[in-house]
């Protein structure tokens, strides 16, 4: 949901720990300094200095409670966070709009379960000396008893198991949470995706149908009137329904009146100029229009479905057109299916235009009007919000999660899920959260502070015998060997031995297995890098080498002013070749040529690399095009003086075929000059193959 960079969150999670430490024992100002360093992060995320404040009023209230008396840092930070944090970081983060006021409260439980996590890294690390010595200034180190070490240790072992499971069932909640939350918008919107297509899809069925009906008696004005006022009784959400013929005039209506009606306001009675007539007129689909304003129909939004008839003795020959017309919003049954969805998600059915059909009425969308969405708080957010802008260019305060969905006809069905409804319920979730975890935190004390009071009795012991003045060094003796202390105490510290002496070893043992390992991987890294720029079988560089090489090279070449070459050289006949000897002999005579190439390496010669199959290529630098062919030349003559030896007294004889071109860097790309050699290539193979040709660009 509320997110920060990974790095912004450990980068501040250390920080604050490292604030509470320099606060305790080196006083606020030093804590406050560090403060607002630490905060930084969040500045540069968020764009204010709200946090720098909120964490810098933390570091002068421990520093201030520390200065003279050593508090429990975990409760004091719980204390600070609840009564003085929270409060300003509420009003700080209202004044903030990169802030959904919807996670306001989410924000500020995280405040406090970051604040608990970093306190408690701090108070882990409080008794450790070398912290204490790091830390303090000389002389302020106080040294904890036993009692306060063992009640320290218990409250952090139960405080570290209940911060984790909390962190672990939040977050499984909140997935399960959000996972429920999003299929049951997906199930909605399907669910009114497919009511809406049966509807709609019953009335394009219906006309489809009709329009053979009508092809059957269209020559019968008399019939043509009976058949479409019978199928307008039959399908009564059709409002009006016409039939033109193919220039588009009007030659029957149901009702017969409306004829009648569109002559009495003086308008045309043809219907030519409208897209349900021209969509249709020639071919044979049923057309849905976008929504409109019928002509001679009041200010109803009417929606069109058409179908050109065909004749009934020529199906790709169109009679004229069908169409009819219904008011969308008198359809209660869509209208329901909008309005019913739930109370978080609302639902805008749009036309092809992107105009409001029918939206839910919680959206208080008008017909007609324009639908757009922007996007909306995104920064910290993991999920893409929306928000809707009206008629009038204004935006919604809500925030919305979007599913869409595109009908065959051409309509869009938007479902917006209210993303509030959503946060009030991880709200809920956040507060039993915070408060679990204060409790543990508390409960965590009190359980410790018991449980040390009664191991320390031994303890107390030790520092009656130190009071009483008795002789310390026998006594201790004495006290070790004494067979009346609990055996935990005793194997305690014989475990300790053996285990620190199993760690040092399984640390050896690791550190040997990673650098033996480590050595591997660098082994196979080196080999992986050979591979990744070498052709497997030839040794010659491999197509990316070329590539890579073929834009540097024009790049010097033309910040040098001097020409760019290439050959390209393909072996003739090498299909004969796999066809006559078989593939192995074939990967042979590919290997023996590119080591015979290898050989015209010079420093004008840049790569020798295998295209692919049986060609090859050079990319030479800074010399003329008259070289270049004779280079290309030596090539082509010394490869057919060759005799390839493939077994026992059996040797074979292969010709090549090169392309050479040059070009003016600063004329021309490197792909002119792939070309020019490719086209020279052509040009050979098809003169008769063992050839040189050549094109040049100057």
């Amino acid at each position: 949901m509320f997110r920060l960079p990974l790095f912004f969150e450990a980068e501040f999670v250390f920080g604050q720990f490292v604030v509470l430490l320099l606060a305790v024992y080196r006083g606020p100002i030093m804590g406050l300094v560090a403060s607002s360093l630490a905060s930084l992060p969040l500045v540069l995320a968020w764009g204010s200095f709200w946090s720098t404040l909120t964490f810098g009023l933390e570091a002068v209230f421990i520093g201030l409670l520390c200065k003279n008396k050593r508090s429990n840092i975990v409760l004091t930070v719980i204390a600070y966070w609840l009564f003085i944090g929270m409060p300003i970081s509420w009003y700080s983060i209202s004044q903030y709009e990169d802030f959904l006021d919807s996670h306001r409260t989410t924000i500020l439980i995280k405040q406090l379960a970051n604040g608990i996590l970093y306190a408690h890294l701090a108070a882990l690390l409080l008794p450790l000396s070398p912290v204490s010595r790091f830390f303090s200034l000389a002389g302020k180190i106080r040294a904890r008893s036993i009692k306060e070490q063992s009640s320290h240790l218990i409250s952090s072992l139960l405080i570290t198991l209940g911060i984790l499971f909390f962190f672990y069932t939040l977050n499984q909640n909140f997935n399960n949470f959000s996972e429920k939350f999003a299929q049951s918008h997906i199930a909605k919107h399907n669910s009114l995706e497919y009511q809406l297509s049966l509807i709609m899809e019953d009335n394009q069925k219906a006309i489809a149908e009709l329009k053979y009906t009508l092809a059957r008696v269209w020559e019968d004005k008399q019939q043509r009137g009976e058949v479409l006022l019978d199928f307008n009784s039959r399908n009564p959400s059709f409002k009006t329904m016409v039939v033109a013929n193919k220039s588009g005039d009007l030659i029957n209506s149901s009702p017969p009146e409306l004829v009648q009606n569109v002559l009495s306001q003086n308008e045309s009675i043809n219907i030519a100029d409208r897209d349900y007539f021209n969509q249709v007129i020639e071919n044979s689909h049923v057309y849905v229009s976008p929504g409109f304003v019928g002509r001679g129909f009041g200010r109803d939004l009417i929606v069109a479905v058409s179908t050109a008839v065909p004749a009934a003795n020529d199906s790709t020959k169109n009679l004229g057109v069908v169409e009819g017309s219904f008011v969308l919003t008198s359809e209660k049954s869509l209208k329901q299916a909008i309005n019913n969805m739930s109370d978080s998600v609302e639902a805008v059915l749009l036309d092809q235009n992107d105009q409001v059909l029918m939206s839910s009425e919680k959206l208080k969308l008008l017909s007609l009007s324009p639908f757009k969405l922007v996007p909306g708080v995104s920064k910290f957010y993991d999920h893409d919000l929306v928000n809707l802008v009206d008629g009038n260019g204004i935006k919604s305060d809500e925030v919305y999660y979007i599913e869409e969905s595109v009908f065959h006809w051409g309509w869009k069905l938007i479902t917006l899920r209210n993303e509030q409804v959503h946060a009030s319920v991880i709200e809920k979730s956040l507060i039993l959260f915070a408060f679990s975890i204060v409790l543990v935190v508390l409960l965590s004390y009190l359980f410790a502070w018991l449980i040390s009071h009664s191991w320390s009795y031994y303890m107390q012991k030790l520092i009656q015998l130190i009071d009483r003045g008795e002789d310390f060094e026998k006594e201790l003796i004495e006290f070790e060997e004494n067979d009346e202390l609990p055996e935990e105490i005793s194997k305690l510290y014989q475990e300790i031995k053996r285990s620190r002496l199993k760690i040092t070893n399984m640390n050896q043992v690791l550190q040997n297995t990673v650098a033996e390992r480590t050595e591997k991987l660098q082994l196979l890294n080196t080999k992986l890098n050979v591979m990744a720029r070498q052709d497997a079988l030839t040794k010659l560089d491999n197509r990316r080498v070329f590539n890579d090489s073929l834009n540097e090279l024009w790049i010097e070449c033309q910040r040098e002013l001097i020409p760019l070459s290439m050959l390209i050289i393909d072996l003739d006949y090498f299909k004969k070749v796999n066809d006559t000897y078989g593939h192995p002999i074939g990967d042979q005579v590919l290997i023996y040529l590119g080591k015979e190439l290898s050989q015209f390496k010079t420093d004008g010669v840049k790569c020798i690399a295998r295209l692919g199959g049986e060609e090859f290529s050079m990319l030479i630098k800074g010399i003329e095009h008259k070289e270049s062919i004779e280079l290309a030349e030596k090539i082509r003559s010394h490869i057919a003086g060759l005799s390839i030896s493939i077994g026992t007294d059996k040797f074979i004889n292969v010709t090549v075929s090169i392309g050479v071109a040059s070009i003016d860097a600063t004329k021309f790309t490197s792909s002119k000059l792939y070309q020019l050699a490719d086209n020279a290539l052509y040009e050979a193979k098809h003169s008769g193959r063992n050839a040189v040709k050549h094109l040049e660009l100057d």
